[in-house]
C-alpha cells in the first residue's frame, strides 16, 4: 500500500488511489495472457449486472482449465476468454463454455 505507516496501514484506501486486480496466466513461468481491472469500474459493472460480471470472471477461471490440453494454448485461451468458445488453436468453432458471448461495451459498462 502506498504511503502507509504502522499507524495507518489499516485505514481505507483513499478514493483517488487506484485499486487494480491483475489476472495473469503463465506457462512454465512465462506470461501468455494478462489483464488488469480497475476495482471502481468493476464495482459499477457489478451494480449494473452482477450475474454477467460473475459469469465473465468465472470464464477467466474455467478457460485455462478447459484449453490446457488443446493445440495452440495461447490462441485457444484468448478465444475462450473473448467469446466462450473452447477450440484447438482458437480457430475452430469448438464447443461453447457458456452462453455469455463476447462482452460488448453497451452490455457491461457505462
Amino acid at each position: 500500500m502506498p504511503d502507509v505507516s504502522l499507524f495507518t496501514a489499516t485505514e481505507p484506501v483513499p478514493s483517488d488511489t487506484p485499486v487494480i486486480i491483475r489476472y495473469s496466466v503463465e506457462v512454465g513461468g512465462l506470461p501468455v495472457y494478462n489483464e488488469s481491472y480497475d476495482v471502481d469500474k468493476l464495482a459499477s459493472e457489478l451494480e449494473r449486472d452482477k450475474n454477467k460480471l460473475l459469469g465473465f470472471w468465472a470464464r477467466r477461471l474455467l478457460c485455462p482449465i478447459k484449453v490446457r490440453h488443446l493445440h495452440g494454448f495461447s490462441a485457444a485461451l484468448t478465444r475462450c476468454i473473448a467469446d466462450g468458445h473452447v477450440c484447438d488453436g482458437g480457430a475452430d468453432p469448438g464447443s461453447l463454455l457458456d452462453s455469455l458471448g463476447a462482452p460488448r461495451t453497451e452490455q457491461i459498462s457505462k
